[in-house]
């Protein structure tokens, strides 16, 4: 029964995403799934090492510029004096955009799914202290000017990125029906609440 359950999952977030592809414009005005990349061919060098001007303590540090027209690479350095493990999900990190609203509050504009597959965690990453690694991950437009930042959870504890410049469509701050296909999907008997927290990685 689980076998079959699990099929059924499956097949209904490969539809999802399969239909999403034919109507991907619609990346740019509704609130969905954040689909970064780590780049494994990413080597560091002064440039990058230049960007971690901040004084902090923190054991992980989040730098993000914008790449291109359509993508913002972000750096992630392990701060601390210890190597630290990772375990990415189908080579991603656990990672949302978040922008600024026009009341000047912080507000997820993507939202992450976790997977139930055990095949999607089977890589795992060392960073060493001081290394740094790099991904990238969707860049949006629209006509509402604002601040963007990354929002990174590892171990349970958060890690914010500097914020850029940048514009969005205010759509983007409103759950969608994808948002609320995925929580029918994988959480249909947790609370609002409860999916929020895991959706926009408050845990």
């Amino acid at each position: 029964m689980k076998t079959i359950f699990f099929l059924q999952q499956l097949l209904i977030f490969l539809f999802i995403v399969t239909s999403f592809s034919f109507c991907a414009q619609n990346l740019q005005t509704n609130l969905f799934v954040n689909e970064n990349q780590i780049e494994e061919s990413f080597k560091s060098n002064s440039r990058t090492e230049k960007l971690f001007t901040q004084n902090r303590k923190d054991s992980i540090l989040v730098v993000t510029e914008i790449k291109n027209d359509s993508l913002f690479s972000i750096y992630v350095k392990n701060n601390s004096k210890k190597d630290i493990q990772l375990i990415p999900q189908d080579n991603k990190l656990r990672i949302i955009q978040e922008a600024l609203t026009q009341d000047k509050k912080w507000k997820p504009i993507e939202f992450w799914v976790n997977s139930d597959c055990g095949m999607s965690y089977l890589k795992k990453i060392n960073i060493k202290s001081e290394e740094i690694i790099g991904l990238s991950s969707k860049k949006y437009a629209g006509n509402f000017k604002t601040k963007i930042r990354f929002k990174l959870l590892i171990n349970k504890k958060v890690y914010y990125s500097n914020f850029i410049n940048t514009s969005i469509n205010k759509s983007k701050f409103e759950k969608s029906a994808w948002y609320y296909r995925f929580k029918e999907i994988y959480y249909p008997e947790k609370s609002n609440k409860e999916v929020e927290n895991i959706f926009f990685l408050n845990e």
